[in-house]
């Protein structure tokens, strides 16, 4: 038996690729009030020329900046980020480093938690992470006999042991490795294997008896501390193997503000704390909620929402196959709201109409029926007000998404079309189109929004209900009357501040709505039709007030609106 001993640092050494490779940074957010400079800058750059047919600006592009301390990273430029967080553990905890990293593991790698828990109990702390025998000096006592396959005389080379004190041969830790990698990601919590022994398989052994099963190992690994540490992503792009990490530290736990990522390889824009795509103007757990809502009672809303509508004059099935929701019927030439089926015309501001159809207005008949199917009635009827609504501006979404995907062959049309135009006089289209899939999907999920936050009154139930006797209908009749010159006597009263808060953020989201049917209509005209100047000046327009629809709600939050 040798002397006690530590093992060795260099056994813990990760492989690392040399060669360097460059990091975008870059930032994305809803509220960044960069996102309009682009447009700002083609129209007072318009006359420039163009240098590739390419190379497109957009209003995302004017927003990448480190503002928001992400940076985008390749999975090899994570690895030194999770070296030095269990190198920082271990010399700390005075621990070897293959024992700070299931301890870092355990407690999602977060290092203050870790050392928390540690000055409270590190042995029960050791013991449930596997790491309880490789904290401890350990012995190198020799043995030339694998406990798995029984061969002895086996030399020493051929051996791999434990901090447990298990030993194996290379044979039987290569077909025990394998095994485990053949599971998946739990790999990296296989333990020894010795029968009901818990020590944690690590690197280490992996390094020693199966060097070339040492990059798939590690690469399970480094994916956990992607998706555990609480301050890093992976893009949740097709194919795509781009990281978002957060550089300053404020981790993904905190629900209290939305931080927006877009992908410098495949240009996927998403949460970087949730994951989807960008949700503004709802909070993360709030779209759990409601996709989970959504999830469970789509059937009765998709059976309620047709993928035509009649007209509401002639009664002609429409079907609606662009992005814009002014409808014209082509047989009676009647203009209609495809979301609500009123009259165009009532949806304008000469009229004081705007877009009424976004507000979901709650019967208060109060000799309503109070039994408790009439009250699921209610609130399938909001929910479906709610969720068409939802469910239009995503099919928008959709179309816009679309139209963008096609927007460079417009512009190339465009250009060709118009004499001495350059490509920057044509890209004003694909800022449109870019526009307008932002406030797709920022109104989109104000309906989400707007369904958590017009909670109905609470309704009374008259006393006559409780009668029994058969005056109970004439008594009902005598309290409705009486009701009615008491309501005639008293003044209104005032609205309450959630009252308000509703009218408020309604007026913000019809408005945006306004702006986004404008903007649609524009780019969706025939390309001798369309207006470079007022294009670029109503994407103006709807990029700011989208940022300030935004703005509202965030300011309503911090006031615990």
């Amino acid at each position: 038996m040798s002397d006690m001993e530590y093992e060795s640092e260099e056994e813990y050494e990760y492989t690392y690729s040399d060669e360097d490779e460059s990091q975008a940074s870059y930032s994305s957010h809803a509220m960044d009030d960069s996102a309009s400079l682009e447009m700002e800058t083609e129209v007072e750059e318009g006359s420039k020329k163009r240098k590739s047919r390419g190379r497109t600006s957009s209003l995302g592009d004017a927003v990448m900046k480190d503002t928001n301390g992400i940076t985008m990273m390749n999975a090899k430029d994570i690895l030194p980020m999770m070296k030095e967080r269990i190198n920082e553990v271990s010399e700390i905890l005075n621990i070897p480093p293959s024992a700070a990293t299931p301890l870092l593991r355990s407690h999602k790698w977060t290092k203050e938690r870790l050392f928390e828990s540690f000055t409270e109990d590190d042995g029960k702390i050791k013991k449930d992470a596997g790491v309880y025998h490789r904290c401890m000096p350990v012995s190198t006592e020799e043995t030339n006999t694998c406990i798995i396959c029984f061969e002895s005389d086996i030399s020493k080379e051929q051996m791999v042991g434990m901090p447990c004190g298990h030993s194996f041969c290379i044979e039987c830790w290569k077909g025990h490795i394998q095994a485990k990698l053949d599971d998946g990601p739990s790999c990296i919590f296989a333990q020894c294997p010795y029968p009901k022994c818990e020590e944690v398989m690590t690197e280490v052994e992996v390094k020693k008896a199966a060097p070339e099963l040492l990059e798939k190992y590690e690469s399970y690994q480094l994916k956990q501390f992607v998706e555990v540490n609480g301050t890093s992503r992976w893009c949740p792009g097709p194919g795509c193997e781009r990281v978002a990490a957060l550089q300053n530290g404020s981790g993904l736990l905190d629900d209290s503000n939305l931080i927006v990522a877009d992908c410098d390889s495949c240009k996927t824009k998403f949460c970087i704390k949730c994951g989807e795509e960008p949700h503004a103007p709802l909070l993360c757990r709030a779209l759990d909620i409601w996709k989970e809502k959504c999830n469970n009672e789509s059937e009765t809303a998709n059976w309620i929402l047709a993928n035509t509508k009649p007209c509401p004059k002639c009664r002609s099935r429409i079907e609606k196959n662009q992005g814009c929701n002014h409808m014209t019927c082509q047989k009676c030439k009647y203009e209609f709201c495809w979301i609500c089926t009123g009259e165009w015309k009532e949806h304008g501001a000469n009229t004081g109409g705007y877009y009424n159809c976004n507000k979901f207005a709650q019967e208060k008949n109060k000799d309503e029926d109070q039994s408790d199917a009439a009250k699921a009635k209610r609130e399938l009827d909001r929910y479906l007000h709610y969720y068409s609504r939802y469910h239009a501006h995503s099919e928008a979404q959709k179309f816009a998404s679309r139209q963008l995907a096609d927007t460079e062959k417009k512009m190339v049309a465009l250009q060709e079309r118009r004499d001495n135009s350059t490509w920057t006089d044509v890209e004003f289209l694909k800022s449109a189109n870019e526009q307008l899939v932002e406030c797709r999907r920022v109104l989109k999920f104000t309906y989400a929004f707007g369904y958590y936050l017009t909670t109905p009154p609470k309704t009374v139930a008259p006393v006559e209900a409780v009668a029994k006797d058969e005056d109970s209908k004439k008594a009902k009749k005598k309290s409705k009357e009486d009701k009615q010159e008491e309501d005639k006597d008293e003044e209104p009263k005032p609205k309450t501040q959630q009252e308000l808060q509703k009218e408020r953020f309604e007026y913000h989201q019809e408005m945006l709505e306004r702006f986004t049917e404008n903007l649609s209509e524009l780019v969706e005209k025939p390309l001798d039709d369309i207006d470079r100047e007022a294009v670029v000046n109503q994407t103006i327009v709807v990029n700011r007030f989208m940022k300030g629809m935004i703005k509202y709600v965030e300011d309503g939050m911090e006031e615990g609106a």
